[in-house]
């Protein structure tokens, strides 16, 4: 189809938005370069060059079917399906669910929303090609907060269940995913994490999940909210398998060349002793972790205990400060809204980064935003609205400053970690919320966070995972140990430590 030149009222709708105040013959002049200039679009347009996400194999492959509320007690997944990986590769035999934001080629992929309903990638993510190519098969799609926006119980398809007790949720926005692998569905699963979305539902579900590295893992395939705080990760039902999963989702990717350059990687489950000695490690205590209001002082009891225990055997433990920890969430308060519209006037994915654009995606998602807007999620909405504002109002001043101060926040924490082979904290100050019906959307608009030590290290990029670190009133507690970036070993040897002395003890 030809394209379609711009009219002059077009163009003059276009110079009011920018401020340009263009004359009419100006108008005139530019709209004859602008038509010359299709012809390049023409061009481009006339070439299809194959997509390199995966998803061409000829692999056993059923599109999917969504799991009806019997056979899905804890809301956890979306839809059901069967692709089947490699035979005898290292994962062979191994179940794996997918966040209902990551492609699987030739099944329904929502976000959790019921106003994407209906998209069909025809392509996998990276991360869906590599666990296939390693023997996995993919069982499902795991349900989500919708478009990952939030952190407890807004999807689309209704709230996620905590499989340790049904009336709490299972936190987000990966919350089907820990569940899953919780009940034993799945033996293990994908998630995204853009705040904590990974490493929060396995701390309420009593599962371990691992934020790698920033660049480590490709997210190519990958529906985010923000490039710079994008994060794809495994949860697991321990530290094990969480390893296996990264050494098989590890390594650059060329379709994904935000992170172009080689990336260092190792076999991580083979860095993990049979018998772990804690003694080797050095432990920052992190003081700002600890010091939030509206803490629950059953789960700070619980994480520092898990953190004597590996001290009384042997770790060297030392309180340490931080004190951007503090204003981090206030940073990615800060920097999120506007990261935010520009992935959403961007049709999706954004504009700018070196990466496969998936067109099906972009226009799916083009559409919605012009014909479904209305029903976006309100914090979708407030989060667009703010974005906007600021940028136009304040010309992205704050937004510049807070950047900056994640730069700062970045330089602390390695600060740190030149000393100290992993800093400790809560990976949440509050155990699973409860479920209440009876609150709408907007009501939870204004409910107290559980990110604050979660978003400082998807803004700085270490690693971090959150590892069980027992219960405080019968619900799971979460410990999140963090090291320096590229170091994601040393960050799973130690939450294997805490495994090791916890199961001794």
């Amino acid at each position: 189809m030809p394209i379609r030149p711009p009219t002059l009222s077009t163009l003059r709708d276009i110079s009011a938005e920018f401020n340009l105040e263009l004359t009419d013959e100006e108008l005139a002049l530019f709209q004859d370069v602008i038509e010359d200039r299709l012809e390049a679009y023409e061009t481009v347009s006339s070439h299809h060059p194959e997509p390199k996400l995966g998803g061409t194999e000829p692999r056993v492959r059923n599109a999917g079917t969504r799991v009806s509320g019997d056979d899905d007690p804890h809301n956890a997944w979306v839809s059901e399906c069967y692709v089947a990986g490699d035979d005898g590769g290292v994962l062979a035999g191994w179940d794996v669910a997918i966040k209902d934001n990551v492609f699987v080629a030739g099944v329904e992929m929502t976000c959790g929303s019921r106003v994407l309903e209906g998209f069909v990638p025809d392509r996998d993510a990276t991360v869906v090609s590599r666990l296939l190519d390693a023997g996995a098969d993919i069982v499902g799609k795991t349900n989500m907060d919708e478009m990952a926006m939030t952190t407890t119980v807004h999807s689309g398809f209704g709230p996620i269940h905590n499989p340790v007790d049904e009336s709490r949720l299972a936190g987000g926005s990966s919350g089907g995913s820990a569940v899953v692998v919780a009940t034993g569905e799945a033996d293990a699963a994908i998630g995204s994490d853009q705040g904590g979305s990974v490493r929060i539902p396995a701390a309420f579900c009593g599962v371990v999940g691992h934020k790698p590295t920033y660049g480590l893992v490709p997210y190519t395939g990958c529906i985010g909210l923000e490039h710079a705080i994008d994060h794809p990760g495994p949860i697991g039902p321990d530290v094990e398998s969480v390893a296996r999963l990264l050494t098989v989702l590890a390594g650059s990717n060329e379709q994904d060349m935000r992170a172009h350059a080689p990336v260092p990687t190792r076999q991580y489950e083979d860095d993990l002793a049979e018998d772990p000695d804690p003694g080797s490690l050095s432990i920052g205590v992190l003081e700002e972790g600890f010091d939030y209001h509206g803490s629950d002082a059953g789960v700070l009891e619980t994480t520092r205990a898990a953190i004597d225990t590996l001290g009384d055997h042997g770790a060297h433990l030392e309180e340490v400060s931080a004190p951007l920890h503090h204003d981090a969430h206030d940073i990615h308060s800060v920097c999120a809204p506007e990261g935010l519209v520009d992935a959403v006037l961007g049709e999706g994915l954004g504009h700018g980064w070196k990466a496969w654009y998936t067109r099906s995606w972009i226009e799916m998602f083009g559409n919605a935003r012009r014909t479904k807007a209305g029903d976006f999620p309100p914090m979708l909405k407030v989060l667009l609205l703010a974005g906007r504002y600021m940028s136009q109002t304040y010309h992205s001043r704050y937004y510049g400053q807070a950047m900056n101060l994640a730069v700062a926040l970045t330089e602390q924490y390695d600060a740190l970690l030149e000393t100290y082979d992993v800093l400790a904290m809560p990976t949440t100050v509050v155990t699973a919320p409860e479920h209440r019906p009876e609150q709408d959307a907007y009501d939870r608009l204004r409910e107290t966070a559980v990110i604050d030590n979660t978003t400082p290290f998807n803004r700085t990029g270490h690693p971090a995972i959150s590892v069980p670190a027992g219960t405080a009133d019968g619900l799971p507690v979460g410990l999140s140990l963090v090291s320096r970036r590229f170091d994601d070993t040393t960050v799973l040897q130690a939450a294997h430590a805490l495994e090791s002395v916890r199961s001794d003890s």
